[in-house]
């Protein structure tokens, strides 16, 4: 079948669509990035797409982010949601609301990678089910975008890897500051030298806030009957079933990575982008701890650590305890750069005594 909109094409929009609603409003940075600021529904001309030209998408997972990603990817020209998968009854319910019309749901996502009608899958699931649905999607013959971070255990991250390879699949991580015109403009000025010798990066997060800490609100009528609870668990171990784990997984190593798998892929990812790192540090030194959150979680509430990469190194420091604005910043010899949310600042630095 020739569609219009390949699934390759519909990847890419989607994240660039991600990557502005992201922004909150369109930036023209300069003529060269125009394409970058007009992705997705934006900008998109008004245009009929025939049922044969038309990329279908399931969803696997219908909650906070993914109810979002559902709702940018449907705005999309020639693109359709086929069906949706969540082990919330509730959220299935949300999906066919959302979509503003009667969708097959499941609990079962292999109904989905089943499904011929089905090009390609959204994921948007706890960490430690990342790698069996997408190496589950390719394998059935699917592209699938996946939520970051890539992996709950980084040996996973190689079965991902063959599997792509193996299919010829598109796998695609979804990581914001990738899709960020703001840090598209940031890696410019590093690679034209403007930014002069970079020697470190600083990048700070904080928040101060039970929602910003994970403590979300448990849904009124979660019970085993209404969740999928051991299929849910997954390879995680055995546990009765617990309402607050369910809904606060991040705060559980055996589910999410707490800071460094929520926050701190976000910090990496935009100054990995910038700089063009593919490789790992050759170190790294961490300190960390746990003072206000203490609701029988097992992660930390504020970290920092050091980087040490080949051309400079890099101080990420992260607490749920205070609220901080978001700012990642290259010192360098010539510019020092503040990227926020929605804004690039330059410093220049003129190298003499005063």
């Amino acid at each position: 079948m020739n569609k219009g909109v390949s699934r390759r094409g519909f990847m890419r929009k989607t994240l660039g669509a991600a990557g502005v609603a992201l922004a909150g409003r369109s930036i023209l940075l300069e003529p060269g990035r125009a394409g970058c600021a007009t992705w997705g529904p934006f900008a998109a001309a008004a245009r009929a797409f025939p049922p044969s030209d038309t990329v279908r998408f399931g969803i696997v997972g219908v909650g906070m982010q993914g109810s979002g990603l559902l709702r940018t990817a449907i705005r999309l020209p020639g693109v359709e949601c086929v069906a949706a998968c969540d082990l919330y009854d509730g959220r299935q319910e949300l999906a066919k609301e959302i979509v503003g019309k009667p969708i097959p749901t499941t609990r079962r996502y292999q109904e989905l990678l089943e499904n011929k009608d089905i090009d390609c899958i959204i994921a948007a699931i706890p960490d430690h089910w990342h790698k069996q649905i997408v190496v589950d999607a390719a394998n059935a013959g699917k592209d699938i975008y996946c939520e970051k971070p890539m992996t709950h255990h980084v040996p996973e991250g190689f079965e991902m890897i063959a599997a792509e390879k193996k299919n010829n699949r598109i796998i695609q991580i979804g990581s914001q500051r990738r899709s960020s015109i703001i840090y598209a403009k940031a890696k410019d000025l590093y690679e034209q030298g403007a930014i002069g010798e970079v020697c470190l990066v600083e990048a700070v997060m904080g928040r101060n806030d039970p929602c910003g800490a994970w403590q979300y609100t448990v849904p009124p009528d979660l019970s085993p009957q209404t969740v999928d609870w051991e299929t849910w668990l997954g390879t995680a171990p055995k546990q009765p079933f617990d309402p607050l784990r369910w809904t606060r997984w991040r705060c559980y190593q055996d589910y999410g990575e707490g800071i460094p798998g929520d926050l701190f892929v976000h910090l990496l990812t935009g100054i990995h982008f910038i700089a063009g790192i593919t490789d790992p540090p050759a170190r790294a030194q961490s300190g960390r701890g746990l003072f206000r959150w203490h609701d029988g979680r097992d992660v930390p509430g504020v970290m920092t650590t050091l980087y040490e990469y080949p051309k400079f190194r890099a101080t990420l420091r992260v607490t749920l305890n205070t609220y901080t604005p978001q700012v990642t910043r290259f010192l360098g010899d010539r510019v020092s750069t503040d990227i926020h949310r929605q804004t690039l600042s330059l410093l220049p630095q003129d190298g003499l005594d005063h």
